[in-house]
């Protein structure tokens, strides 16, 4: 039987978890809810409603409604809740996971049991996260273990997406190219988390622990994008939310999201998007 903690953060109130030990659940609700998780833990986001702002050691992650983050070991967590956010946070111990999942019959497989990214929430995982939240929230104490082991598995499945990233990873075996894909993630989420700053490929391979060469290869291959188009992407996608919800000038948007040249973002809006950042806002107001 695994023993949990079971933590409230209210709007504007907080959990410290970095002088204790174990396996603790947050349950966080409103804006200002935060939590802090310590350096040796594991940790697992998963936002009902709302959104949560996690900063870990690749930057500060936002995790929108109905989305998940699992992050590793190795640098202290901070989360913030933003307006509406209703949240449940996980710190899980290496030998507790081990244990839970052995609770659920599960047989840990090779590498990192799951990656550091933004992933959907599916039907599985909600239901078994708002379960472990109900438990939080009444204080009855069912089979904690089993309960984890079911978000654990769920949480698994959700990750789908990144079988394909194993898939094209390098390695002799499945524990190496998981490895191969935490790496890169490391890098991946850089970019995603600060496209203005630390996306330069010195930095990028530096997190990822690859030579320049070996690092572009190899993201190349397992995202099916170079950095440098990432680092574009990202900062369109930016681009589109400011002409979409503010009154900024598009010589503003661009300045607003790394470019000196309005030419130079012109053209890589046009490439990116398909229109012109013009054109994207008129349709954007004439759907309205």
């Amino acid at each position: 039987m695994v023993d949990v903690e079971f933590w409230r953060a209210g709007q504007g109130g907080g959990i410290d978890l970095t002088g204790v030990e174990g396996v603790h659940c947050v349950r966080g609700f409103g804006r200002g809810s935060h939590a802090l998780v310590a350096a040796a833990s594991p940790s697992l986001w998963c936002v009902l409603r709302g959104s949560v702002e996690v900063r870990g050691a690749d930057g500060a992650f936002r995790v929108p409604r109905r989305h998940f983050l699992a992050l590793p070991a190795g640098a202290a967590v901070r989360a913030l809740g933003r307006d509406g956010a209703d949240w449940v946070a996980l710190a899980l111990p290496p030998p507790a996971v081990a244990a839970i999942l052995r609770s659920v019959g599960v047989r840990r497989g090779p590498g990192p049991l799951l990656f550091s990214s933004v992933l959907p929430m599916d039907r599985a995982l909600l239901r078994a996260v708002a379960a472990v939240a109900r438990a939080a929230g009444d204080g009855q104490r069912p089979a904690m273990d089993i309960l984890l082991g079911s978000v654990l598995q769920a949480a698994r499945d959700a990750q789908a997406p990144s079988r394909d990233w194993v898939a094209r990873a390098s390695g002799r075996t499945e524990g190496h190219r998981r490895q191969t894909v935490q790496r890169l993630l490391s890098a991946h989420s850089r970019i995603l988390n600060s496209p203005f700053e630390g996306s330069d490929l010195d930095s990028l391979a530096a997190a990822a622990r690859y030579s320049k060469s070996h690092f572009l290869r190899s993201f190349r291959d397992v995202f099916g994008i170079t950095p440098h188009d990432l680092v574009i992407q990202t900062r369109m996608e930016l681009a589109k939310d400011l002409i979409a919800n503010s009154d900024l000038a598009i010589s503003e948007v661009a300045a607003s999201v790394g470019y000196e040249s309005r030419f130079a973002f012109a053209r890589s809006f046009k490439k990116c998007v398909g229109l012109t950042a013009t054109r994207f806002r008129q349709d954007l107001a004439d759907a309205a």
